[in-house]
């Protein structure tokens, strides 16, 4: 643990050093680690590639696949000696979320697959699963991104609009501006005004929702409930939108929730509110970058209210065990959950369904 923690901690210094903001009251932390020749020949590798990367201040995004691509080239192919890339991804995250931060350019080589419209060129920043990200957009608005999710605005963004697709689950401080501030899910549109809010809309989760902190928000679909086009949203509330077959469905809005437990995955916890262990084990596929099966399809069912610290999978399969009759295992990244025969009784005495 120790170690990791070491490595994150010199990359996330490398990463000052590439991007030029490395305070002078580090410089000699900096130096400590350089006197380790295996990272500084590995730092050295990553330092010629990126002196080739493009000037543009946004370009698209994909941590994963990308960090990958300068492995591929920095890698020594000799059989006397193979870097691994696994470890490397996270602090290629760290690297690339201070590059969006910086608006530094970020280019890879993949020159085909960045989107252009109109000669405008258009960014797409994601967050891998099993890793978050934390983005300042163009127009100092902040964007915390969840596993398996991805923003996608333009390069004009902040001047003629302030428009962002988001896939998956976000949560956002935007700043007030004269251009307003739009967010387009696949379900529905969200028009902001200054405000602070969490977005769900992941396409494989049978629901999306939007959970409003503070501000306000105007949530627009045709027939978006039963009675309305539109919903205004407060403080404490919650717009749940029920898919149905072929993109239908409607929203139900819910007032006086604790809107704060729904952005708690960006501060490290991993928080459920009455969902059933088929929507936990989604986020925790995300989060953890794991496959999980169900041996008893009767577990699905199974609701989990409360909060976990985002440790280690099987720290939290563990806490789950203790409090659900649930039992796993692991092989590598498959997880199969089984039903506890033993305990079953007495959990379902205790359940309460929403």
């Amino acid at each position: 643990m120790q170690e990791n923690e070491q490595d994150e901690r010199r990359w996330h210094l490398a990463a000052r050093v590439l991007t030029g903001t490395l305070p002078a009251d580090e410089q000699d932390e900096w130096n400590e680690y350089l006197a380790d020749a295996l990272f500084r020949e590995e730092f050295g590798r990553v330092t010629t590639y990126w002196e080739k990367l493009g000037a543009l201040p946004y370009q698209q995004i994909d941590t994963e696949k990308d960090w990958e691509a300068v492995m591929a080239k920095v890698r020594d192919v000799r059989k006397t000696r193979t870097l691994s890339v696994f470890p490397w991804l996270r602090y290629a995250a760290a690297i690339v979320a201070f590059v969006v931060v910086a608006g530094l350019g970020w280019w890879l080589g993949r020159h085909g697959d960045m989107g252009q419209t109109d000669g405008v060129v258009m960014t797409v920043v994601e967050a891998p699963a099993g890793s978050k990200t934390y983005v300042t957009l163009p127009d100092s608005s902040s964007v915390w991104l969840n596993a398996g999710s991805r923003i996608t605005f333009a390069s004009n963004f902040g001047v003629a609009n302030r428009n962002i697709e988001l896939t998956g689950e976000a949560f956002f401080e935007v700043k007030k501006n004269a251009v307003p501030f739009t967010i387009h899910t696949y379900a529905y549109t969200i028009a902001v005004l200054g405000t602070a809010f969490n977005v769900q809309a992941y396409a494989d989760d049978d629901r999306v929702t939007t959970t409003l902190v503070r501000g306000s928000l105007k949530v627009t679909r045709p027939h978006l409930t039963a009675t309305a086009d539109e919903a205004l949203l407060v403080p404490n509330d919650r717009l749940v939108f029920r898919k149905t077959a072929g993109n239908n469905g409607t929203a139900t809005l819910d007032h006086n929730i604790n809107a704060t437990q729904a952005a708690a995955w960006k501060d490290g916890w991993l928080a459920v509110s009455g969902e059933s262990l088929e929507e936990l084990a989604r986020k925790m596929e995300r989060l953890y970058d794991i496959s999980i099966h169900f041996q008893d399809a009767d577990l699905k069912q199974y609701r989990f209210s409360g909060r976990i610290r985002q440790l280690s999978l099987e720290q939290v399969l563990k806490a789950l065990s203790l409090t659900a009759p649930v039992e796993f295992s692991i092989d590598e990244k498959e997880v199969i959950l089984r039903e506890n025969k033993a305990t079953r009784s007495t959990y379902r005495s205790l359940q309460t369904h929403p």
